[in-house]
């Protein structure tokens, strides 16, 4: 049986497998999604990767955000708090500010 992913051919990682972290969740979020990325980190669609395990954590640094200021920027645009969700997850994100919004 054949494990999905890519295995590394050469370099530090070599023999090791790739295999991205599904999407499935983040699928219902999408174009929401493109709009976040580009509000809260000024990155256009295309030019970064996320999936459903991606989170504010990961990008910490762009445009020098911190994640104090990613939570600021995110009530500032938004007007809904996320710093409580610990994992900082963008799919529990995604989904309070769409609760926020919507219901």
């Amino acid at each position: 049986m054949n494990k999905p992913g890519k295995i590394i051919l050469r370099g530090p990682f070599k023999g090791k497998r790739i295999e991205l972290a599904p999407t499935d969740d983040l699928e219902m979020f999408r174009s929401f999604a493109d709009e976040f990325m580009e509000e809260i980190f000024s990155m256009e669609p295309g030019s970064y990767l996320i999936t459903d395990e991606s989170s504010l954590w990961d990008f910490q640094g762009v445009e020098d955000l911190e994640l104090p200021d990613i939570h600021r920027k995110i009530r500032e645009v938004y007007n809904v708090d996320v710093s409580d969700i610990v994992s900082g997850n963008l799919i529990e994100v995604f989904a309070r500010i769409h609760r926020h919004t919507y219901s």
